[in-house]
């Protein structure tokens, strides 16, 4: 009833029992109009919500083909630098069994969670070892959304590639997992309104998702108060026959990411789209920095796009 496909590179001694990089490939099927997603796995404690997620996406857009995607490292981290020297036969040997070890883990979370899928989503599980700056994109190229775990201050700098990379060497739209679990998603989106290239990317993508919703909020922040036109958004949906409130409120400054946060609690959220910043921005305020830190602190998921 349900496929997994459990796909390695060839093994070899460098390191011991850590696979080569070969051009990587996401198993899907062909069906027309089948929405593909990735599903990036690198932490065992969030892979079963990461999943769950994942699992929640495919069912909002009716089935979709989804491959499990746990980066597996080549490099010891510890040996990184020319002055941190090279690991030793007994270093290879111990870095390359915690690898297999924790990729083990992570694919028992995924065989647990994958029989419970209904028949209209496809499962794969994809292991591919090297370096994630090159193998990711790749995978990432024909998906149309990439689920990544739940973002904090002190997760590990490979997380924090993961999500840079993710977010700006791939076209998909990126779904960030709350930190909790949640009944539903997608159901009651609330969008940041922004009139930038990256919101309006990331609104297409979640189209399919604010046409089905009960009911879609744009938020709206204003400097000077009912300066701006309402955006096309809110005319589009409701020619469609989509519920939608559009709510403008008074910028404060530095605590716009807190406003969000308010008012999308407030509609009863379960799903906010916002565009990507550039980079430096982004990353300091998803993962702690001096701004506001919305998306650690969201706990619902964020559907974003550069």
């Amino acid at each position: 009833m349900f496929s997994i496909s459990r796909q390695t590179a060839p093994r070899s001694s460098t390191p011991s029992g850590v696979a080569r990089p070969n051009p990587p490939h996401c198993p899907h099927r062909q069906e027309p109009h089948v929405m593909r997603l990735v599903a990036v796995l690198d932490d065992v404690p969030s892979a079963a919500l990461t999943l769950h997620t994942a699992g929640q996406l495919a069912e909002r857009l009716g089935g979709a083909d989804l491959c499990v995607f746990p980066p597996i490292p080549t490099i010891d981290p510890d040996f990184q630098s020319p002055d941190e020297g090279l690991p030793d036969p007994a270093q290879q040997a111990r870095f390359a069994q915690s690898v297999a070890a924790h990729a083990s883990t992570l694919h028992q979370i995924f065989a647990s969670w994958q029989a419970t899928l209904p028949g209209s989503t496809h499962a794969h599980w994809l292991e591919q070892a090297g370096d994630i700056r090159t193998i990711l994109p790749a995978i990432a190229s024909t998906a149309d959304f990439v689920v990544l775990g739940p973002t904090h201050p002190d997760c590990t700098q490979a997380t924090r590639q993961i999500f840079a990379t993710t977010l700006y060497a791939t076209q998909a739209a990126v779904l960030i997992t709350p930190p909790v679990p949640q009944g539903s998603l997608g159901l009651h989106p609330v969008v940041a309104w922004q009139n930038s290239p990256n919101l309006l990317r990331a609104v297409h993508s979640a189209m399919p998702l604010l046409l089905t919703a009960r009911q879609v909020t744009i938020l709206m922040g204003e400097h000077q108060p009912g300066a701006a036109p309402d955006p096309a958004l809110l005319a589009q949906l409701r020619a469609s026959g989509v519920a939608v409130v559009l709510e403008r409120f008074a910028l404060a400054g530095s605590g716009v990411g807190a406003q969000i946060r308010a008012l999308a609690t407030q509609a009863g959220a379960d799903l906010l789209v916002m565009g990507a910043y550039g980079r430096p921005h982004f990353v300091e305020w998803l993962f702690g920095g001096p701004t506001v830190d919305l998306l650690a602190s969201a706990t619902w998921p964020i559907l974003t796009q550069h």
